[in-house]
């Protein structure tokens, strides 16, 4: 079976490269996408982006920068495309890192979070440790409070993979992979004070969690909350699962299993799943499985509160796939929204689907990069009908010499040590459009 571990760099994304009215995705008319354009020109480069919106429509971008392109990462967030407010923390570097992008989200109150990580690296250990920091703006990002963490067993260790939420009732939420107990499992705190405190951190499920697999956490109107990951069964079996919470946190139902993909696997794949809660209650998931015959990207949605899953369906499927980083997001009226880079081509490609029923067929797949730059980590932004994609994007001759190197290294010296993730020189490439 072909698989890879990903370690190109994601570039930076801003709302503010949105122009012109070119239509993809040929006769059916889905979706309606402006001119791809570069916007790394503030930072020269970036990586590991992610988008906010907020309830009156504000979009914030996020990204990691480097001088040189190195791995002296610097967070940068810009609202409604306008410069860039740099943040350094005092602990080192912000890890640039694709799987693992900072995390922003805005609250009721108009606030804005964001969660990174600061990676350090350690002699005689494998991978660098990771500190998982906290900060937030009360002003629209203009300027930010003292970075603080929030684990509490320790400032570094294995804390990565995170996801951050704000709940409707004003309570932040923060979810990770940490092998404080020894295997990798899914965490999780809850700050109702703004995030100056946060609750005990508490594990999820007993389980073992797949150790460099994104979580994903989101809220429903009547305050049940959901942690979804990708779980490691016996004899390696790595499926995603969801567990629910109506006590905010503190218990955990055991977790469910949204399809019984059955793909074994000895390794990690550096490709967690992507969920959302729509106005029914309804949780939206889509997540990639390597499994031969049906590998690549699916969807399920639960109707029950996550005790059960509909039949998945296929988005963009092969005999093999290598790993692929799906984001879903909702719009107005039953409209849900997909994008990843498609793990079925030799030169991965940002795809799009859009249901415009709520999750039970979707439109054909639109291409939204070029089909001849290998292009990487797309992330997602809608606002009614405003759509906005992003993704980085290195030449497909710069990727087959990464993923020769990696593959060579595996066979040469498996354990090898690794260093922080550098920028690098990726492109920063966004189009925005309509849901037609």
């Amino acid at each position: 079976m072909k698989n890879r571990t990903s370690s190109v760099t994601m570039a930076a994304v801003t709302a503010a490269a949105l122009v012109g009215g070119c239509r993809t995705g040929g006769s059916s008319g889905l979706v309606e996408l402006g001119e791809p354009h570069a916007v790394s020109s503030s930072t020269a480069v970036g990586s590991a982006p992610m988008f906010a919106v907020s309830a009156t429509g504000a979009q914030a971008a996020a990204w990691v920068s480097a001088p040189g392109g190195g791995t002296d990462g610097r967070l940068y967030v810009s609202i409604d495309g306008a410069a860039p407010v740099e943040l350094r923390d005092p602990l080192g570097p912000i890890e640039a890192h694709g799987e693992a992008p900072p995390k922003i989200e805005y609250a009721a109150d108009g606030s804005l979070s964001a969660l990174y990580v600061v990676a350090r690296v350690m002699p005689g250990l494998r991978f660098p440790v990771a500190a998982l920091r906290f900060v937030r703006s009360t002003d629209g990002g203009r300027t930010w409070s003292r970075p603080v963490t929030v684990t509490d067993d320790k400032e570094f260790g294995s804390h990565n993979f995170h996801a951050l939420h704000s709940g409707a009732d004003g309570a932040l939420y923060l979810t990770w992979l940490d092998s404080r107990e020894g295997k990798s499992a899914p965490f999780l705190t809850r700050s109702t004070d703004g995030g100056n405190t946060w609750e005990r951190n508490r594990r999820v499920s007993a389980g073992e969690a797949c150790p460099c697999c994104r979580t994903a956490i989101a809220t429903g109107k009547d305050g049940s909350l959901y942690v979804a990951w990708r779980t490691v069964d016996p004899g390696n079996i790595r499926d995603v699962v969801v567990a629910r919470s109506t006590d905010h946190g503190v218990t955990f139902s055991q977790p469910v299993i949204v399809h019984h993909d059955g793909w074994v696997y000895p390794g990690c794949p550096h490709a967690g799943p992507s969920m959302r809660l729509d106005q029914r209650n309804r949780i939206h998931i889509t997540w990639w499985t390597g499994r031969e015959g049906i590998a690549g990207v699916h969807y399920a949605r639960s109707d029950d509160g996550g005790r059960s899953f509909t039949t998945y369906v296929p988005l963009g499927t092969a005999e093999f796939s290598q790993p692929a980083h799906v984001q879903l997001a909702l719009g107005a009226e039953d409209q849900v929204v997909v994008a990843w880079d498609d793990g079925t081509r030799e030169t991965p490609q940002v795809l799009l689907r859009l249901s415009r029923n709520g999750g039970r067929t979707f439109g054909p797949a639109q291409p939204v990069s070029s089909a001849d730059r290998a292009a990487m980590f797309p992330v997602l932004a809608v606002t009614g009908d405003d759509v906005t994609v992003a993704w980085s994007e290195h030449s497909a001759e710069h990727h087959r010499n990464e993923m020769v190197a990696d593959s060579m290294q595996k066979a040469t010296n498996p354990n090898a040590p690794k260093g922080l993730h550098a920028v690098g020189e990726a492109q920063v490439i966004a189009r925005r459009g309509k849901l037609l």
